[in-house]
């Protein structure tokens, strides 16, 4: 139990003790987070803040109270499952977007106009400045899916690393100890979910603009997680090792927004993201499929 608290305490209290004040004096909470460069880096800051609480966490018990974070890739024993981490992820993506505009075929762009026009206000260009620097519309998608399947996984590896040090390294088995690995999965993703809190307010993965703005929000990334965290939660149990966690993690990031570009309405609570309600049906069902393979026993 001091184990669990402390880790808790140090994450969350680094987490919203850094992005809540400072969410405040950037004025993000009412401008969006992408209106601070500022702020966009202290939130990839943040995703090494559960690292920081599990290594507090294990260094404030005594030495036969602390826990394996297990560090070790352990790749020889578990290629299948490294590969599995490193596609699965842009498999479940794309099907999210194929699921997301048929269900809403109307919000399909294949100019990829508003999203051309989102960068530019972003960036304070204009769109023509924009799309002058992109390449061919034809192209661009391909690129980016290039990049998401070779190198971007294993650059974003680096920061998911930090988050899935705490949450599957630290928290998941943390909680394994005191309830079955299927009770323990969701937990863990019900907290993941709330400690994003913060940025979802500011408009991460969804923006401002929907109904219920921010609790539909933070109730949704919550969804999500959780199903996410059976997933990897799996991937953890079968490998013993936060590593093909942290590379699944980090290939998601790096496919999640690709269907953005040709939205119209760009990311909604609906999609096309991933993380989205009617996108994510296809991580759900990933999820509930890993949740039926974790031991329903302590």
């Amino acid at each position: 139990m001091k184990r669990l608290a402390i880790y808790l305490v140090v994450t969350f209290g680094l987490t919203w003790g850094l992005l809540i004040p400072a969410g405040l004096l950037l004025a993000t909470f009412e401008s969006g987070e992408a209106s601070s460069p500022t702020m966009l880096g202290l939130v990839a800051l943040s995703m090494f803040f559960p690292l920081i609480g599990a290594l507090a966490a294990n260094f404030a018990c005594k030495p036969e109270a602390r826990i394996d974070l297990c560090w070790r890739p352990r790749i020889r024993q578990n290629a299948r499952i490294y590969l599995i981490a490193w596609f699965a992820p842009a498999a479940i993506a794309l099907l999210g977007c194929v699921v997301f505009f048929a269900a809403y075929p109307h919000l399909f762009d294949p100019t990829m106009r508003p999203y051309i026009e989102s960068s530019a206000a972003v960036a304070g260009l204009s769109p023509d400045d924009i799309a002058s620097q992109m390449p061919p519309t034809a192209v661009l998608p391909g690129a980016i899916l290039v990049s998401a399947l070779t190198i971007a996984p294993f650059a974003n590896m680096v920061l998911a690393f930090g988050e899935e040090l705490g949450w599957r390294g630290m928290l998941y088995p943390t909680l394994s100890e005191r309830m079955s690995e299927r009770l323990a999965a969701p937990a863990t993703g019900v907290i993941w979910g709330l400690w994003h809190a913060p940025v979802i307010a500011m408009g991460h993965n969804y923006g401002m603009g929907y109904a219920g703005y921010p609790i539909a929000g933070i109730l949704t990334m919550t969804l999500l997680c959780t199903a996410m965290s059976c997933w990897l939660s799996l991937l953890r149990t079968r490998s013993v090792s936060v590593w093909p966690c942290a590379l699944a993690h980090g290939a998601f990031n790096a496919i999640a927004n690709v269907g953005v570009m040709f939205c119209s309405a760009g990311q909604t609570l609906y999609g096309p993201s991933p993380l989205g309600l009617v996108a994510g049906i296809p991580l759900m069902a990933l999820g509930m499929f890993c949740w039926r393979r974790l031991s329903p026993v302590r």
